[in-house]
């Protein structure tokens, strides 16, 4: 994992920063910080060389407030091999979990592994949200894809998750991880034609702990399903 600065009055400070961050990621982690006038380009060259698994960058300024990804962190999404994550949202704490809203797209498969593997470094619990059901549109409640997504965590990494079923809005969303350790969230996957999404932005914009939207690679993932599942959505406009 690296951090990319602006200039070398923070890079001690971004390095301190990574280092702290290896004790909650898998084990032979390697980071490193330095600075850059091309922080996409030197990011995908950076992923590129060392066969990078995760990017992790800030989030830039004004991203919940933006109905389009900026030109920078649309290029790192489109040319990364890795996965990405944009941080958002305060320090680490002592929280009720790490939560992972889960709808079954690619781009949340791969913040599920994220999640696992935060969850199984920190020893905190392992929360999957999904959708109640809605008989109005006659759709059932997320539960069963949550069951296929806890399988496959306790295959790959041997944690245990809990299913969380709220209401499809982002206000409810955001209250159910009010109290999280951290988010890892998948971007939307009109993100191209929306932005982040409206639930994403209002995760962003209330985000108390550690929150991360990402971005699956072409990478293959550990927890990535080999065929097409019921998917889920937070909203219309999500």
């Amino acid at each position: 994992m690296a951090r990319l600065v602006e200039d070398e009055i923070q890079l001690r400070t971004a390095m301190a920063a990574v280092s702290s961050l290896r004790k909650f990621l898998p084990a032979g982690t390697r980071t490193a910080a330095f600075t850059t006038r091309e922080p996409g380009g030197d990011a995908v060259r950076l992923a590129t060389s060392y066969n990078v698994d995760l990017v992790l960058i800030d989030a830039p300024p004004a991203l919940a407030d933006d109905d389009h990804v900026p030109d920078d962190l649309a290029a790192l999404f489109e040319q990364s091999p890795a996965d990405v994550a944009v941080l958002a949202g305060g320090e680490m704490r002592d929280g009720s979990g790490v939560f992972v809203p889960f709808a079954g797209g690619d781009h949340d498969w791969a913040a599920l592994e994220l999640g696992a593997w935060l969850s199984s470094a920190t020893g905190a619990p392992l929360r999957l949200v999904g959708t109640r059901a809605d008989p109005r549109r006659g759709q059932r409640d997320a539960s069963r894809l949550l069951a296929d997504a806890s399988l496959a965590v306790q295959r790959v990494v041997g944690v245990d998750a809990e299913p969380l079923l709220v209401e499809a809005t982002a206000e409810s969303l955001v209250a159910a991880v009010e109290d999280a350790t951290a988010v890892a969230v998948g971007i939307s996957p009109r993100w191209r034609q929306e932005g982040i999404g409206d639930t994403r932005r209002a995760l962003v914009r209330h985000a108390f702990a550690p929150t991360l939207l990402v971005h699956r690679g072409p990478r293959p993932g550990g927890l990535a399903p080999h065929e097409t599942r019921t998917r889920f959505t937070w909203s219309l406009e999500s």
